[in-house]
């Protein structure tokens, strides 16, 4: 702004060049407010792209000179001139241009000679990428007038942060800019038209009247009108082209340039459509700002997507045909176009397509720049298919072939799948120490991975936190890597505020959340510290924008996260929809770490919360066929899987056994969040005074799961019968977002208050539990749990269980049902045995009314 004002101040002209949306107008607007502060006299012109073909149409809406009626052009030209030669060298003035390219020649042609003529400067902006001319319309000039450019360039985070807030009017959390920046590309306009259209629909607002916080995805039908006036001056052969670039995201500019011609790259580069990035040896194009590539992914024609798509696939070879998705693992068909169907068709088309493109960089140069980006995109469709393609890869890939952090990747990425396929842990271990060595400071990197692979299917290493130290002179990547190592070492160990330190020091060289898998350790391990709101909140988030973005990686990790969150709350509705959706893009992959083995996790805890019995046993068979793996964090285990299918035996001590010795074995490994859950559940399923001793024991010593610890204390005071510390703990319980375990906690509390006579507390407990109950309105909350599985009851034992717990008699009920006696006696052996109980108070306490079988 100074810039600008100083050139015109010495009388010089000024081109504002920039996209649509960077900010040219307002910027114009700043300059002009300033010079008029000093005196200076601005002539404001706007170009209207319907006037074009008007002459003047432009200088008489302006109102700064008189066209007379009825005068021969030529004749207007001359007075038009005469008039702005005279005010201008009245005073000290400077022609303001808006939108140039929209001019009409002839009141441009007027200025410019009055500009040569008397000197007065001209201020205009004019979008980028229309390459050089000297005419709205582009005819060519004989000479050219000196003029200074000033590039609109997009804005850096903290300066694009910086103006959300000013013009939203108060603070706006820092995962939500994030979101906006990474969506608009730092294109001001769009990021404000974002944010219009968001606050607008409800899915931007402000948290407890403070701060600004997105929900859901940033992308809104509303939106399709400004993208759609970016794409209008695009020729179709243009079009096409950036929508291929869109869908190949970020590739090679020679694999692109067999797409697309290197004419219409021009074309698209001029007008800020498309970047160049060059890599390590390659040089990668992508589409700019991303909102577009948000844009033709939801456009609702797919004719266009599908021709694009066929092109692809058919210049590029038939890499695809080698590769099917397995639909035998889409638990619950999503039928019709349902959104979510939509998304997941999406999902795998976009898969297929860098499939495709990876594969054929791959096999044209086989280095580890390439097997780097072919083997993640394998690594996704899961390893049934393109295990022996991996392996392929690995084998035939020369891992010299490449710079020293490309190649740090490539080791990386082999490791991982030694350790976490194969479970060839030892493979992956020598794998990493033999080459970390050879890599500088990027060894580290190896280091770091090597503890991680420890922790999560050994134990949690002794002196990881020397091997981890990170030191300013380290490159940024591998600071990062150490760090994210770090995080996950302590969250295993319970270590979660020690965790919160770590990754506050992660943000800071990833403002922008790029690492996808920290972001859903951190929104865990959130839930587990209280912060359910904020944890919750930045886990959703993740969730949209990996999604907006189908990013398979990203989309897997977010929704295992918030499989557990769902589990967490007791939200089984919304954890049946995430489930549907994330079983039907495909065969789960052991990759991303532990995503696998969670969603099948919460799969398995779905049916049996729904009574689903041959479904609860097929996906832990499901878990035991694709080899899943014992890992450190919660929910990544199978043998919470196959407690289910105890549970639905009524079996209730092995399932608690299991789940016990689970818990045992992973406090010796030092995996005590985990440890911990797997206490608590298996006291749930079976009460035992002594496990519950040292189930609080190890929490005492590991007090930063302060969820862990309320819920330690519900059982206890629900072991002893106290109405009061029951009471007490479900408020807790629900101000930490477990609101199925809250609700089962409130009818504990009222149920102990009858038995006492406390009425007073009685009451507080059933008005507590209503209103959770209408707070969450048609939500269905699990509130049974593991156990009062009424699902798993005939239709016969229902309607028995239904009349006991009203308070009937085994005679009373056999009268109701006209049966005989003995036959109820039957029924409510069965009853007990499959519910876990042993009197009809017990089973009272399970279902506190009808409605809950």
């Amino acid at each position: 702004m100074t810039k600008a004002q100083s050139l015109v101040e010495a009388g010089l002209s000024v081109d504002v060049v920039g996209s649509r949306g960077s900010g040219r107008s307002a910027f114009m607007q700043a300059l002009a407010t300033r010079l008029e502060d000093l005196d200076w006299t601005i002539f404001s012109v706007r170009g209207v792209a319907s006037l074009k073909q008007n002459p003047f149409a432009a200088i008489a809406l302006a109102g700064i000179a008189e066209l007379t009626p009825a005068r021969r052009f030529d004749g207007v030209i001359e007075d038009v001139g005469r008039q702005l030669t005279e005010i201008v060298e009245k005073s000290q003035c400077v022609f303001f241009l808006d939108d140039w390219d929209d001019l009409d020649e002839a009141s441009w042609g007027v200025i410019e000679y009055v500009r040569r003529t008397t000197g007065v400067p001209i201020v205009l902006s004019r979008l980028q990428g229309l390459r050089a001319r000297h005419t709205p319309s582009g005819l060519p000039a004989s000479t050219l007038e000196p003029t200074y450019v000033i590039d609109m360039l997009p804005l850096r985070f903290e300066e694009l942060d910086a103006a959300i807030c000013e013009y939203i009017g108060g603070v706006i959390d820092s995962g939500t800019s994030r979101r906006i920046y990474a969506k608009s590309g730092g294109n001001i306009g769009l990021a404000l038209a974002l944010i219009d259209v968001t606050v607008r629909e409800g899915r931007l607002a402000q948290v407890d009247g403070q701060m600004w916080t997105a929900t859901g995805e940033l992308w809104s039908s509303a939106l399709r009108g400004i993208m759609e006036m970016h794409l209008e001056s695009l020729e179709s052969d243009a079009r096409d082209a950036l929508e291929t670039i869109a869908m190949l995201g970020l590739a090679d500019v020679e694999t692109v340039k067999t797409l697309v011609e290197w004419n219409t790259l021009e074309v698209l580069e001029e007008r800020s459509m498309i970047a160049f990035v060059q890599g390590a040896s390659r040089s990668y194009v992508s589409v700019v700002p991303p909102l577009f590539t948000s844009y033709f992914r939801h456009d609702p024609l797919s004719a266009r997507r599908i021709r694009l798509g066929e092109n692809i696939v058919a210049i590029l070879g038939s890499a695809a045909s080698s590769f099917e998705f397995d639909q035998s693992w889409a638990g619950i068909d999503l039928a019709g176009e349902t959104q979510d169907a939509l998304f997941a068709g999406m999902l795998r088309e976009n898969l297929r397509t860098q499939h495709v493109v990876a594969g054929y960089e791959w096999e044209k140069n086989p280095t580890v720049y390439t097997a780097n980006a072919y083997v993640e995109v394998l690594m996704q469709m899961g390893p049934s298919t393109t295990a022996p393609i991996i392996e392929r890869v690995f084998e035939k890939t020369n891992s010299q072939s490449g710079d020293i952090p490309a190649r740090a990747e490539y080791f990386l990425r082999h490791a991982e799948w030694l350790a976490y396929n194969g479970e060839r842990v030892d493979d992956a271990l020598a794998l990493l120490s033999e080459h970390a060595p050879e890599l500088a400071s990027y060894g580290r990197m190896l280091d770091a991975r090597r503890i991680t692979i420890l922790a999560d299917l050994r134990a949690v290493p002794e002196g990881y936190a020397v091997v981890l130290e990170v030191t300013d002179d380290l490159p940024s990547a591998v600071q990062i890597a150490l760090l994210e190592a770090q995080l996950r070492v302590m969250v295993i160990s319970g270590r979660l505020r020690d965790g919160n330190r770590v990754y506050d020091e992660l943000r800071r060289l990833d403002p922008q959340g790029k690492n996808a898998y920290a972001r859903a350790l951190q929104g865990v391990s959130m839930l587990a510290q209280g912060d359910y709101e904020l944890g919750f909140r930045d886990l959703v988030n993740g969730l949209e924008e990996a999604r907006g973005n189908l990013d398979v990686f990203a989309f897997r990790v977010f929704a295992a996260a918030n499989a557990y969150a769902h589990l967490y709350s007791g939200d089984t509705q919304a954890l049946g929809e995430l489930v549907d959706v994330v079983l039907s893009t495909g065969e789960l992959s052991p990759l991303p770490i532990g995503t696998r083995e969670i969603t099948l996790v919460s799969a398995s805890l779905l049916a049996a919360a729904r009574g689903q019995v041959s479904l609860t046993r097929k996906y832990s068979e499901m878990l035991r066929e694709a080899g899943a793996l014992e890992l450190a964090l919660p929910g990544q285990s199978a043998s919470w899987a196959d407690t289910q299918v105890e549970v639905l035996d009524g079996d209730f001590e092995a399932a608690a056994n299991r789940l016990w010795a689970a818990a045992i074995a992973l406090r010796e490994r030092g995996a005590i969040f985990a440890a911990q859950l797997n206490m608590l559940a298996s006291i749930e399923i079976q009460m035992d005074d002594e496990r519950l001793v040292e189930t609080l024991r190890l929490i005492e010593t590991f007090p930063d799961t302060a969820v862990h610890g309320e819920q330690a204390r519900y059982w206890a005071a629900s072991a002893r019968g106290d109405a009061e510390a029951v009471f007490a703990s479900a408020c807790e319980i629900e101000k930490y977002g477990r609101l199925g375990l809250a609700l089962a906690a409130y009818a504990r509390a009222a149920k102990l208050a009858g038995d006492d006579r406390n009425a007073e507390l009685l009451e507080q407990a059933q008005q507590r539990e209503h209103r959770l109950r209408m707070n969450n309105g048609s939500r269905s909350l699990n509130k049974t749990r593991f156990v009062g599985l009424g699902g798993t009851l005939s239709k016969r034992e229902k309607e028995v269980a239904r009349l006991a717990v009203a308070g009937l008699s085994n005679q009373e009920i056999a009268g109701r049902l006209i049966v005989s006696v003995r036959t109820v006696d039957s029924h409510m052996y069965r009853i007990m045995r499959k519910l876990g109980v042993s009197s009809r108070d017990a089973l009272h306490d399970k279902f506190d009314d009808a409605q809950a079988i």
